[in-house]
């Protein structure tokens, strides 16, 4: 064993031997324990100025870079204030790792008053975490970290909550002098299982293919799956890239058009891998998603398998792994499969909402000019339009918080986690003016961490799709009208560089040149100029 430092002081190292490099987090009086041991540690750490910007920021990192990070989160109001970032991480299966404190243990559920007290606190928590652990003696701390690991590294995805008393972070620790333990990995499928699904679809005459985001981390192995397979296949909007933009089997994405319900009955054989087949993956309404082949289902949580569709064939396990073993056992390739995609791809558009289709220009526009960029997405009208349309190069270009829990806010810090996650590629955050000022705060934090991103503001001076919906159903608009904002004023006091772009060829110009700055630029669209 090694020194007795206090228990709190040793978290930063013990979170290294883990792998983890970057901690999003603002000190508080009951989180000061975890930052006596940050210098030297190897961590960066990144402060935002809201703690939903910190849980935001771990999504964007996790969601760009595939690998988990901290939070350091403060008791009470600090936990609640992250927990919509949380919610939105469990509804879309992004990991991240948040240790909270509690208060001290004595005083637990006494309502004595005490600072940043919160009755039910981990009550709280494990509404809101795919695991949630709590810490109460010192020896509990390394299975406690070893669980969440294993966790991390084995199961669906998600934010796992590590609560810890303050009075236990200024105990003595006794350090390990041995690494941490190395997790294993995803479980692979039964082989049974996989060589009934390689005879379902061995004698499927049109089989459809439908990767979610279960599917991201095995990337290479589905696209080869899917190639193999010579199948149509459609991609969630946590799945996009996993098939680049003009591959002949993308048959598109979510927000499926009445056009692509109907033809979804031609295929005889469903194959989904990694998704949970949810009403904001494909908005399909309460009709439902109406597969009328046989469901393969993949799923690494077997709680999921029965939920949406039911399966012919339930498989539990990781996605990736299934599909690496599944493709050598197909015997030949679908020689419809390209032009069933083609049909599906271009039935996307046949009814479309064009206030969703308008932005298509502008989404093809972002990877000609910058083809390395990974993009975040926030609720408003062009970012439902890329979770329709978008076909990025890549996977793990496209984050979007329009699905699943759907908040408000996200794609600003969430930008800002990708870039500090990847900071060689250029990051950008589509978001509307309503968005936009529930997390505008967050561009100090993108100036102070030296993670500057391109933000592409749709200014149309409202809350737009909740107006447009309102009057859809003969309710009177209101409270969906705002300010007039001076969105260059407010650049400039955080540090920002601005651009008015009038015209999508000012659009491609601005991207090109905030490309090369050392800070953050927002490019205002203004709506009326693009009637």
């Amino acid at each position: 064993m090694t020194d007795h430092p206090p228990l709190g002081s040793a978290i930063p190292g013990l979170l290294v031997q883990r792998g983890i490099d970057t901690v999003f987090g603002i000190p508080g009086v009951h989180t000061v324990e975890l930052y006596r041991g940050l210098p030297g540690s190897g961590l960066t750490h990144v402060t935002p100025r809201h703690e939903q910007g910190a849980g935001f920021m771990a999504d964007g990192y996790a969601r760009a870079t595939g690998r988990p990070a901290a939070c350091f989160i403060v008791t009470g109001p600090g936990l609640l204030n992250a927990a919509t970032a949380m919610a939105q991480a469990l509804a879309d299966s992004i990991p991240m790792l948040v240790i909270t404190t509690l208060n001290p243990r004595a005083t637990l559920g006494r309502g004595e008053g005490r600072l940043h007290e919160l009755r039910g606190q981990s009550i709280v928590g494990r509404e809101i975490s795919a695991l949630a652990l709590t810490v109460l003696t010192a020896g509990q701390l390394v299975p406690a970290l070893d669980e969440a690991f294993a966790f991390l590294a084995s199961s669906r995805p998600g934010p796992v909550l590590i609560e810890i008393p303050i009075d236990l972070l200024s105990e003595p620790f006794l350090v390990p002098d041995s690494g941490a333990r190395r997790p294993a990995g995803p479980p692979p499928p039964c082989m049974d299982d996989v060589e009934a699904a390689a005879r379902l679809l061995d004698a499927a005459r049109n089989p459809l293919v439908i990767a979610g985001g279960g599917c991201v981390a095995g990337a290479p192995a589905v696209r080869a799956l899917v190639e193999t397979l010579g199948a149509a296949t459609l991609l969630t909007t946590n799945a996009k890239g996993i098939l680049p933009g003009g591959h002949p089997l993308l048959a598109g994405g979510c927000v499926l058009t009445a056009a692509q319900h109907a033809m979804l009955d031609e295929a005889d054989v469903v194959l989904a891998l990694g998704t949970e087949l949810g009403e904001t993956d494909f908005w399909y309404g309460d009709a439902g998603l109406g597969l009328k082949g046989a469901v393969i289902r993949v799923d690494i949580d077997a709680r999921q398998l029965g939920r949406n569709a039911v399966p012919a064939l339930p498989v539990v396990g990781d996605a990736g792994r299934f599909a690496a073993l599944l493709a050598p056992l197909l015997t030949r390739p679908r020689p419809g499969g390209e032009a069933y995609a083609q049909r599906l791809h271009a039935a996307r558009l046949d009814g479309a909402e064009p206030r969703y289709t308008r932005h298509l220009p502008l989404l093809e526009a972002i990877w000609e000019v910058l083809p390395d960029a990974v993009v975040a997405a926030d609720s408003t009208a062009a970012s439902y339009g890329g979770n329709f349309l978008a076909e990025p190069p890549a996977p793990r270009r496209w984050m979007s918080a329009a699905t699943g829990f759907g908040t408000l806010g996200y794609a600003l810090p969430a930008a800002i986690g990708a870039k500090v996650g990847r900071p060689e590629a250029p990051v950008v955050c589509i978001i509307g003016d309503g968005g936009l000022h529930f997390t505008m705060p967050e561009l100090a934090s993108a100036a102070d961490a030296g993670a500057p991103v391109i933000v592409l503001l749709w200014n149309d001076r409202r809350y737009g799709e909740i107006e447009e919906y309102m009057v859809r159903y003969q309710i009177a608009p209101l409270g969906v009208r705002l300010h007039a904002t001076d969105f260059a004023a407010m650049a400039k006091a955080f540090g920002a560089d601005h651009r008015m772009a009038r015209s999508l060829a000012e659009v491609r110009a601005a991207l090109l040149a905030a490309s090369a700055r050392a800070a953050t630029t927002i490019i205002e669209m203004d709506a009326s100029d693009y009637a």
